[in-house]
């Protein structure tokens, strides 16, 4: 299936893949789809996208089509379908 990406100041997704991007995705969740661009982009993606764990850094936020931002929680649940467009984006705070 197609999925639309699409990074918001995240400079190295950026240059690994583009601002915005199309992929083919096998299918499955917003976790599989991170799980998929580290495996597929090596080193350098795990490095701009997971913490130590192996989980996605908490600085990174992920929203879901025209949804909002979607819940940490959610990333293993949420199934993800063709034509739909994640963004990753820092997590900016400031006051």
């Amino acid at each position: 299936m197609n999925i639309k990406i699409e990074s918001l100041g995240l400079p190295m997704l950026a240059k690994l893949i583009g601002k915005k991007t199309e992929i083919d995705f096998p299918a499955g969740t917003v976790s599989d789809l991170v799980a998929f661009l580290a495996k597929r982009h090596g080193r350098e993606m795990q490095k701009a996208l997971l913490d130590n764990d192996g989980k996605l850094d908490l600085t990174i936020q992920v929203m879901l089509n025209e949804e909002g931002i979607l819940n940490r929680d959610q990333y293993s649940k949420r199934v993800l379908k063709d034509g739909d467009k994640v963004i990753f984006m820092i997590l900016v705070g400031g006051g």
